[in-house]
């Protein structure tokens, strides 16, 4: 069976990300692995960012971009320097999973940042990171349950590396 030595995290910073960030993190301290933490920001298509720059002028569409780029970097590691951002941001993650981070006993862990297509970096970092896996989240279905949407599914379909699909956490019963 071949080692794991590398495992990327993709989020999209909600919370049926927690349940895939419990199980990377499992197999992380179970390996001895690098975790990679990746959060992309979706890039819009160019003729919506154009109408919108046009609409906003440039000074506060760069403040808008900023800003959005700025929040998923603080749900991502805190408001911290950037000396501490990962073990910050896997305090976070680790507090919302129940598990105490000094237990996690990960080789190394980064947290990345990306600005573009998000199945595409999602194969690329891997790639970059030399990842063996890749561990996403499903979402809750409204009839279904829990559901694979179009990102889960097109990472799928271009990854040569494995992909696991964590199920979100079920709901409370309300009985």
């Amino acid at each position: 069976m071949k080692s794991i030595s590398s495992i990327l995290f993709a989020t999209n910073l909600s919370k049926n990300c927690t349940p895939a960030f419990e199980f990377a993190a499992s197999l992380a301290t179970r390996y001895q692995a690098t975790l990679v933490i990746l959060h992309v920001l979706e890039r819009m298509p160019d003729y919506i960012e154009a109408y919108l720059r046009g609409m906003l002028g440039e000074e506060k569409w760069q403040t808008y971009t900023e800003a959005h780029q700025k929040n998923a970097l603080d749900n991502l590691a805190g408001k911290k320097s950037d000396n501490r951002i990962i073990r910050e941001a896997l305090e976070k993650f680790c507090a919302a999973a129940g598990i105490d981070d000094a237990a996690c006993g990960y080789h190394s862990r980064e947290i990345v940042l990306t600005d573009g297509n998000v199945v595409e970096d999602i194969i690329s970092q891997a790639r970059r990171h030399r990842c063996d896996l890749i561990v996403m989240g499903a979402h809750q279905g409204i009839i279904t349950g829990t559901s694979v949407g179009a990102t889960v599914k097109n990472v799928l379909r271009g990854s040569k590396l494995p992909v696991l699909v964590v199920p979100p956490a079920p709901e409370a019963d309300a009985s």
